[in-house]
């Protein structure tokens, strides 16, 4: 088995497949969001919710010490269950991005995210 992919299956094995969230609006007079993580000391923020998860994965990989060309084959963590709801619940949103998806979500319901490759 090449390194590359033994590292990865270690690295599939080793990372929480889900993780508890806080999510927060950030404070009057900014704009965006900011995320603690429960179980780790990682916290994101972003000014949109794609961004806010993009730098909170990437913040959960370095806490976890994954090599920077692994995190792409690694996934990305996302409030899965919370989309799946607002999707099934709402006609067919005009685009599918979280930004355009989470916006209408309050944020207390967004409390769990998961690994998604």
């Amino acid at each position: 088995m090449a390194i590359k992919q033994e590292k990865k299956l270690i690295f599939k094995a080793i990372l929480p497949k889900q993780l508890r969230v806080e999510i927060h609006k950030a404070e009057a007079g900014e704009t965006g969001y900011w995320a603690k993580v429960m179980e780790i000391p990682c916290y994101s923020q972003g000014e949109t919710f794609s961004e806010l998860f993009e730098i909170l994965t990437k913040a959960v990989y370095a806490y976890y010490n994954v090599p920077e060309k692994l995190i792409s084959e690694l996934g990305t963590y996302l409030p899965v269950e919370e989309l799946q709801k607002k999707l099934a619940k709402d006609n067919p949103p005009e685009k599918y991005t979280l930004d355009d998806i989470l916006p209408k979500v309050r944020l207390r319901d967004i409390n769990q995210l998961q690994r998604v490759v």
